[in-house]
């Protein structure tokens, strides 16, 4: 109970001496990991907060004691979202995310790793996915817009990026005092797994710390932002990356998550630790025996305990407590509530403000592997369907600022939308279809959402030579007088049916159809 005393009372001192700030929780799709789950961050509490300003140490990479993994690592899917949270405050998140008077810009980094454990962080391999800085049309800063979205910095992965083990990097830079040099650094790293098939590489990396990143006398850590020339500040570090496809990911890819997975035999997760039941008992000595099983592993989750706190390690307390209590009271058959999970429900979050690149985040698509099955569906192309068909869809338009629920699924990219495009057989122009909540719906489907949807519309023209013939001219009335001498008129009248298909498309690529002649 003296170690748990003790960091409890660092725990405590924490607020007295903290100005700043603490990358604190990872959500995944607007689903939280837990506090301080595989989140390489400073394991003193009192000094968890405290700036980078030393460009040239290895701690610039995932902090101080950075080096060292942690022991979980948190799944994420093909172009998930990941969603970064600060803390001035890391056990509690209900204060300020970050002191209104630390302006400056922000950025995501990912470094691509054998092991999301094993890999010290620094060095390089690092890639830059998004980065920001001041925007004159409204006089904030990245530090400003991630204040007012309750201190969360979100990016949205490229779609069809290498699968494996990443580590993904928030970086906030503090400018108040550049101008005496110091710009203040406050980062962390997130021990990832992706599960993708994709081949998607960044073009280029760096290495953290290193000049290609950030040196002392650069301008972008020494900047007077009291000067009003704001508008010419330049985020430190790379350009946001640009991706290319790499022919043998296949061969080498990671296809399947193997360390850091919590166990199932885990009942309570306190951000890196993990308590496990005790052994089952029906005497006296099983039972004091399995209560100092879980006091064991209880001063292990004190020790653990990163600066998000041990509000887990409390109620693991009172299970060992409670086990005690009933070996006094000589009830030998336990433990009591066995199996029972202590692990806090994952909180699910509206994401709110995710920023996109600028300036990056391109896919050279001619280095896009093309198996041969594809190339021969292509050359083998229907008669019917024009050799110059192109899809005049356009592009989602979407702000750098985009509020995203994490209901809502991300959108299909316009630039795959002619892959499920048919060629109509009797029209020359085809409206396709309004996007709503992540579904393709045709005009007879209405959707209620409180998002303002865009709407992508795409024409198919067909060459006029394979326009369907038009229906010969009608033939006059023809008078004929037969053998009995009456006069027979006969007229003749042609009858066009229209047969309409409504094809629906869904994101996950199935087509519905409803058929409506007249």
């Amino acid at each position: 109970m003296k170690t748990q005393s003790i960091l409890l009372a660092a725990l405590a001192a924490v607020p007295s001496v903290m100005a700043h700030t603490v990358w604190s929780v990872l959500y995944v799709d607007g689903e939280s990991q837990g506090d301080g789950a595989g989140i390489r961050m400073r394991k003193d509490p009192a000094k968890a907060s405290f700036p980078l300003v030393d460009y040239s140490s290895d701690d610039m990479a995932c902090n101080v004691d950075g080096t060292k993994g942690v022991n979980f690592v948190n799944s994420v899917n093909d172009g998930s979202t990941l969603t970064f949270e600060m803390r001035s405050w890391p056990d509690d998140p209900s204060k300020e995310s970050l002191d209104r008077g630390h302006y400056g810009p922000c950025a995501v980094y990912l470094k691509k790793v054998s092991s999301a454990i094993e890999d010290k962080g620094a060095g390089d391999g690092w890639f830059k996915l998004m980065d920001d800085g001041y925007h004159a049309d409204t006089d904030k800063w990245c530090t400003d817009r991630l204040i007012d979205n309750n201190g969360r910095l979100s990016v949205e992965l490229p779609k069809g990026l290498e699968g494996g083990y990443y580590l993904a990097r928030p970086e906030v830079v503090a400018l108040h005092n550049a101008t005496n040099g110091q710009a203040q650094f406050y980062t962390g790293c997130a021990q990832i797994f992706l599960a993708s098939s994709g081949s998607l590489v960044p073009e280029s990396t760096v290495a953290i710390p290193g000049p290609d990143y950030v040196s002392a006398g650069q301008s972008s850590v020494q900047f007077n932002i009291y000067m009003g020339k704001n508008a010419e500040y330049q985020v430190p570090g790379p350009a946001v990356a640009n991706f290319t496809h790499n022919a043998n990911v296949a061969s080498d890819a990671q296809t399947s998550q193997t360390e850091g997975l919590v166990p199932d035999s885990c009942i309570a997760q306190s951000a890196n630790w993990c308590g496990k039941e005790v052994a089952s008992y029906t005497d006296e000595t099983g039972c004091w025996a399995s209560g100092e099983d879980c006091w064991t592993q209880g001063k292990a989750c004190w020790d653990q305990a990163p600066a998000t706190g041990g509000s887990v390690c409390e109620l693991w307390n009172d299970k060992c407590q409670d086990m005690n209590d009933q070996c006094k009271a000589k009830n030998f058959n336990g433990p009591p509530n066995k199996g029972k999970s202590l692990t806090p429900k994952r909180e699910t979050i509206d994401i709110g403000l995710i920023i996109k690149p600028v300036g990056g985040g391109n896919v050279d698509d001619s280095t896009a592997p093309q198996s041969s099955a594809a190339a021969s569906s292509s050359a083998a192309a229907s008669p019917s369907t024009p050799a110059a068909l192109k899809s005049t869809a356009p592009a989602l338009a979407s702000s750098a600022y985009e509020p995203k629920s994490s209901a809502i699924e991300t959108p299909v990219p316009s630039s795959t939308l002619a892959s499920f495009v048919e060629t109509p057989s009797f029209s020359s122009t085809v409206s396709l279809l309004s996007f709503a909540g992540g579904v393709y719906n045709d005009a007879s489907t209405s959707t209620t959402s409180s998002v303002v949807k865009p709407t992508v519309t795409s024409t198919v023209k067909v060459p006029a030579s394979e326009y369907p013939a038009a229906p010969a001219p009608t033939q006059a009335a023809k008078e004929e007088v037969n053998e009995d001498g009456v006069v027979v008129v006969t007229k003749y009248e042609v009858k066009v049916v229209t047969e309409t298909e409504y094809v629906t498309l869904t994101a996950g690529g199935y087509r519905h159809r409803r058929h409506r002649r007249h």
